[in-house]
């Protein structure tokens, strides 16, 4: 069962976007929730991907390259039920914002989302669902920008995640971001850039992304600085470091000492995956497991979304192996 609860954020709350402070929160109930009333379960908190809201997971079937995929909802009950997971509380955040996402970091341009969930949200779980309040049994996983956000907030916040698990998550920006603005620079050119435009990805990353990493709010309406100069394309040096210190390939090594207290870690990406993220995948891994960091690196045959809500289902049996 999901339910649904309207949730007030102060962490979110007078951000220069305007991005709502009044989010919906979608909670997975597991089928024995509701026949006992003593019964604790542990909690995943499930990040969902760029332009996604938080009842796009489980609120009926999903359309992917042109297959209806089961609700979220569905295949959780199933996996519970041929044991492939333990019963627990999932509980999906809301990330929007204008631009298509917070990528579920702090920023004064989008909303203070990493406070918003790591503090609000669990303390609002906590005393209204049957939880067992303790980071040794509260995980957090995420698909895409949600994939980041889970690294974000895993490896920042031991005290309150024990357990995380990376899908198809961001890095290796040093090959990847300057591609995105470059084609969106190429798709403007020679007319200057405006905002982002219907129908071109790489327009709405390209603001969404300064929006959280390089947050400016002396620069509306856009409030961001971008990592390249248009038109030549060359490096900002300032801005490009702010945004590197986001990158999961290098910011690891500062948060080692984190990654060393969680109870298991797992990286999840397909082989295919036409963002290149399986490369980010494959550095972090090698990187982290250099340093002796336990973790499981997984790759499967698929694209960027082709196995999104079996992964997911994966990724939730993985996690309840790992939870207290």
């Amino acid at each position: 069962m999901i339910v649904t609860h309207a949730v007030e954020s102060t962490n979110l709350a007078r951000n220069l976007l305007g991005n709502p402070h009044r989010r919906d929160l979608a909670i997975y109930l597991p089928p024995g929730y509701a026949t006992s009333s003593e019964r604790r379960y542990p909690s995943v908190y499930l990040l969902h991907g760029f332009s996604s809201r938080s009842t796009s997971w489980g609120l009926g079937p999903a359309l992917a390259f042109g297959a209806l995929m089961p609700p979220l909802e569905q295949l959780l009950d199933e996996a519970i039920a041929e044991k492939r997971m333990a019963e627990m509380i999932v509980v999906m955040p809301d990330g929007w914002s204008r631009f298509g996402c917070s990528m579920w970091v702090d920023s004064p341009v989008t909303g203070a989302f990493e406070q918003y969930v790591t503090r609000e949200l669990v303390a609002y779980v906590d005393s209204h669902f049957r939880t067992i309040a303790t980071p040794e049994a509260r995980a957090i996983t995420g698909y895409s920008a949600g994939g980041f956000g889970a690294w974000h907030l895993g490896s920042r916040n031991p005290d309150v995640f024990g357990t995380m698990a990376v899908l198809s998550g961001g890095g290796n920006y040093q090959a990847r971001t300057q591609a995105t603005f470059y084609r969106y620079f190429d798709s403007i050119y020679p007319r200057e850039p405006d905002g982002p435009r219907p129908g071109n990805i790489d327009s709405w990353f390209s603001y969404a992304q300064p929006a959280a990493f390089a947050p400016n709010p002396d620069r509306p309406p856009f409030y961001g600085d971008f990592p390249f100069e248009y038109p030549s394309g060359d490096v900002v040096p300032g801005v490009w470091d702010r945004w590197l210190a986001f990158d999961p390939t290098l910011n690891w090594e500062s948060r080692q000492d984190n990654l060393r207290r969680l109870r298991g870690i797992l990286l999840d990406v397909g082989s295919q995956d036409e963002l290149g993220l399986q490369y980010a995948h494959r550095i972090l891994s090698r990187r982290i497991g250099a340093a002796g960091i336990r973790h499981e690196a997984r790759e499967h045959d698929g694209t960027h979304t082709s196995h999104l809500r079996e992964r997911v289902t994966l990724a939730c049996g993985w996690l309840s192996d790992h939870l207290r």
